[in-house]
C-alpha cells in the first residue's frame, strides 16, 4: 500500500498515476493576501496612521514568503516532506476595544495595551501614553503634603511619661493610615513607636524591681515612712535619724527626716513621749513583727507621758518610727522612737506626768485612765454586736476587769483638795458598770450582749468625773482623744 493509500485509505485508478516528477505545489497566500473582496472600508483603513504600540500585522518569521518571490527551479528536485510552521506566541489580550472608534481602524492613541516590551507595574493599572504615570518613566503624581494627624498625636503622646505606652498603639495605626492615604509622618510614627516601647521597658523594670525589693523586706511586709534608715554604706545613725531622739525631746518631723530642737519652747511639731529598744533578738525579724512591736509599745506608754489624755488636741497624730534591715546592726539601730505629732507648729510641751502634776491629779489620772485604756480594745465601729458577738464579750469582760481596778482605785486613794462624797459616788457607779460587763460577757445572745453593754454605760459616772476635773484643774473635753498610735511617720 502506498503512502498515499495509507491516507486516503482508498486504491486510485492506474490511469491517474503519474511517474514524471513534479514541482511542489506552491504555498497558498491565503493567510497574508488581502481579501480582495473586503469592504472599501477596509482600503481606508490601510492609509490612516499605524498605532505605533500595535503588534505587526505582517507574516511571522515562521511562515514562508509568497510564493511570487520564490523563482522556480528550472528541474524539480524530488519532493521534500512540508514542515509544520512553528506556532506563533499567543497574543496578549487586548484591552476593550474603543466603542466609539469605526470598524477596523487603528486608532493612533493606542488601545488601551501596554507596547511591546513594556513591563507592567505592580499596582498600576494600564493607561494611555499620554496619561502621566501611566507608563513606566513618566513623572508620578505628587504624594500628600499633609502629615497624618494621628501620627503627631502618637508622637505627642509618647513624651508623656509612662503615659508614652499609648503612642505604640497610635503610631502603629498612624502606619496604617499612611500607607493607605499617601499622608507623610511615617517618621514620627515610627519615633512614637520607639519611645513608647521605651516607657514600656522601664516600666517592667521598675515592677520587676519594687516586686524584688518588697521581696528582700521580708516579703512584702514594709511600712514606708515608719522604719528608719541610717548613712548608705556607714555603721552610724544619721544625725537626722528619728531613731536619734530620746524622751521629752522636741523635733520637726518630715518623713524619715527629725531636726531636733533645743528645748520644747523653739518652735516645733513632734515630741517622743517614749523611746525604747526593741525585744526582738538576733537577726533581723521583719519589719511586720517590728510594727505590730511598736504598736503595742506605744500604746501602753501613752499615759505615763500624758496622764491626762483628755488634754491633747484632737489634731495630733500618734506616728512611730522603729528599725529597717539596715539599721538593724547599726549601733543604736535596734530602738522603737514614739511621737506626739501636732498638726500645727506648737512652742510647749504636751507632757503631763508626775513631774508636773499634783498628788490628787495623780491619783485621779491614774485610777481612770486604767478604764481609759481598754476602750482601745473596742471592736471594729462598723459591726454590730450580732457580726460578731464573741468579740464584744471578750471586749466586755475587759471593761469589767478595768471598772472593778478604777473603783478600787477611788476608793484607797487621799484625797486632798477634792469632794469625797463625789469621790464615793464615782467608785460606786462604777462598780455597778462592772457587773453589767461581766453579765455581757457571760451572756449567750447577741440581744443580751448588747443590752448590759448599754447599761453599763449609763453607770459609768460622767456627771461626776466632769466635776472632779473641774476641782483638780484638768481637761474638761466631753471625751478624750483616740490614742491608737500609726505606723506613718507623716
Amino acid at each position: 500500500m502506498s503512502f498515499d493509500q495509507e491516507r486516503t485509505g482508498k486504491d486510485e485508478p492506474d490511469a491517474a498515476r503519474d511517474d514524471t516528477p513534479t514541482a511542489p505545489p506552491a504555498l497558498s497566500l491565503e493567510k497574508t493576501a488581502p481579501n480582495a473582496d473586503a469592504p472599501e472600508v477596509e482600503a481606508e483603513a490601510a492609509q490612516a496612521p499605524a498605532n505605533p504600540w500595535a503588534r505587526p500585522t505582517g507574516a511571522t518569521p515562521s511562515e514562508a514568503p509568497p510564493a511570487a518571490a520564490v523563482p522556480a527551479p528550472a528541474q524539480a528536485p524530488a519532493p521534500i516532506p512540508a514542515q509544520a510552521p512553528t506556532p506563533a506566541p499567543a497574543p496578549t489580550p487586548a484591552a476593550p476595544a474603543n466603542p466609539w472608534a469605526p470598524a477596523g481602524v487603528h486608532q493612533p492613541w493606542g488601545s488601551g495595551a501596554y507596547p511591546p516590551g513594556a513591563a507592567q507595574v505592580p499596582g498600576q493599572a494600564p493607561g494611555y501614553p499620554g496619561y502621566p504615570g501611566a507608563w513606566p518613566g513618566y513623572p508620578q503624581p505628587p504624594r500628600s503634603l499633609y502629615n497624618n494627624g494621628l501620627a503627631i498625636a502618637a508622637l505627642v503622646v509618647s513624651f508623656l511619661c509612662y503615659l508614652g505606652i499609648v503612642g505604640i498603639g497610635l503610631g502603629i495605626a498612624a502606619l496604617v493610615q499612611i500607607k493607605r492615604t499617601g499622608e507623610r509622618g511615617k517618621a514620627m510614627a515610627v519615633s512614637a513607636i520607639v519611645i513608647g516601647t521605651v516607657w514600656l521597658l522601664l516600666l517592667v523594670l521598675a515592677i520587676v524591681g519594687g516586686a524584688f525589693a518588697d521581696e528582700y523586706e521580708d516579703d512584702g511586709d514594709s511600712s514606708p515612712g515608719s522604719s528608719a534608715t541610717h548613712h548608705a554604706g556607714g555603721s552610724e545613725l544619721s544625725p537626722l535619724s528619728p531613731l536619734q531622739l530620746n524622751i521629752g525631746d522636741c523635733a520637726n518631723l518630715t518623713g524619715m527626716i527629725a531636726s531636733k530642737k533645743p528645748d520644747c519652747s523653739a518652735l516645733h511639731d513632734a515630741e517622743v513621749f517614749w523611746s525604747g529598744a526593741s525585744a526582738s533578738q538576733g537577726g533581723y525579724p521583719g519589719e511586720k513583727v517590728l510594727k505590730d512591736e511598736a504598736d503595742e509599745l506605744c500604746s501602753h506608754h501613752l499615759d505615763e507621758y500624758v496622764m491626762d489624755t483628755w488634754s491633747i488636741p484632737e489634731t495630733t497624730d500618734f506616728p512611730f518610727a522603729y528599725p529597717d534591715r539596715d539599721t538593724w546592726d547599726v549601733v543604736g539601730g535596734r530602738r522603737i522612737v514614739c511621737f506626739l505629732k501636732s498638726e500645727d507648729p506648737v512652742t510647749s510641751s504636751m507632757r503631763k506626768d508626775r513631774s508636773n502634776l499634783t498628788s490628787d491629779q495623780v491619783q485621779f489620772l491614774e485610777a481612770t485612765d486604767q478604764f481609759d485604756r481598754l476602750w482601745i480594745d473596742e471592736p471594729d465601729e462598723d459591726l454590730e454586736v450580732a457580726d460578731d458577738p464573741e468579740a464584744f464579750r471578750t471586749w466586755a469582760g475587759k471593761l469589767a476587769a478595768g471598772a472593778d481596778k478604777q473603783a478600787a482605785m477611788l476608793k484607797a486613794a487621799h484625797w486632798s483638795n477634792v469632794d469625797k462624797s463625789t469621790v464615793t459616788r464615782l467608785a460606786e457607779e462604777t462598780e455597778v458598770a462592772a457587773r453589767h460587763f461581766r453579765a455581757a460577757a457571760a451572756a449567750k445572745d447577741s440581744d443580751t450582749i448588747e443590752e448590759e453593754i448599754s447599761t453599763a454605760h449609763e453607770h459609768l459616772g460622767d456627771d461626776d468625773i466632769l466635776a472632779l476635773r473641774r476641782a483638780l484643774k484638768l481637761a474638761t473635753a466631753d471625751e478624750g482623744p483616740v490614742k491608737d498610735p500609726s505606723d506613718q511617720l507623716v
